[in-house]
């Protein structure tokens, strides 16, 4: 595994699992880049980093009739049989915008961010065990425990769903943190600064989870305490780190 290392800004980068890992934790849907006959794809799916032994890969899952399934199919290996040369290449990002970075001129403004980059290939994955613990592992993505909440996977499901790991080949992750900065102005050439002080400053930017909303299906149950503690620490994680990202 390989670093893709910055050409700029160096210093926001890191290439470590844990970091780019944490970012595709944290993000609900990623974006899968690949090539199909010549023409560029993007699609947004779940990626879910998991380690089977000593191995980390990431996978991919969806319908056997999905494009990039059936390329996978199509180019015949599975479980890492094929070689390097045939297997279909794809690139996996996820972004979390964590503030609107607000400065004094337009050139200042950026965002306060983290973005994940892996560049990988693709097998089939054939073996039912694997594929159910991946099915477990795409469930507790959306809510951690929502796996113990429900009814069991029906055999049906398992046989039909479509699950692609994902070799990494390299990763990074990039992102930026605190106030905006100041551009140089110079006002022989550029005019001189407004009469009124502009405000700069960071606006903290996270997702929220709302209070569930009953399906109407099963009026008998009860929202589970597990989803309300889900909810209720994974607002509070994100609102944390952006009110902490707007002042490093």
């Amino acid at each position: 595994m390989k670093p893709a290392e910055l050409r700029r800004h160096q210093n926001r980068g890191k290439y470590d699992l844990e970091s780019v890992s944490s970012v595709f934790a944290d993000s609900f849907m990623a974006h899968v880049s690949y090539v199909d006959d010549g023409l560029p794809q993007c699609l947004p799916m779940i990626a879910l980093f998991h380690t089977i032994g000593d191995e980390t890969a990431v996978y991919l899952h969806g319908h056997p009739s999905a494009r990039l399934m059936e390329l996978v199919k199509q180019s015949g290996g599975a479980d890492g049989e094929l070689p390097e040369k045939d297997k279909i290449k794809v690139c996996i990002a996820a972004t979390k915008v964590d503030g609107l970075v607000l400065s004094s001129a337009p050139n200042g403004h950026t965002f306060n961010y983290q973005s994940a980059v892996i560049h990988g290939e693709c097998s089939l994955v054939q073996d039912r065990s694997i594929k159910q613990d991946i099915m477990r592992g795409v469930t507790n993505h959306i809510v951690a425990g929502r796996w113990e909440d429900v009814n069991p996977v029906s055999s049906f499901q398992i046989s039909l769903v479509c699950v692609v790991r994902v070799d990494i080949l390299s990763l990074s992750l990039k992102s930026r943190s605190g106030v905006p900065g100041i551009q140089p102005r110079n006002i022989e050439k550029d005019g001189k600064d407004r009469d009124e002080p502009v405000w700069t400053g960071v606006v903290p930017l996270y997702d929220v989870l709302d209070e569930p909303v009953a399906s109407g299906l099963t009026d008998a149950a009860k929202v589970p305490e597990g989803l309300r503690t889900f909810i209720g620490k994974r607002n509070e994680k994100h609102r944390n780190y952006s009110l902490r990202a707007a002042k490093i």
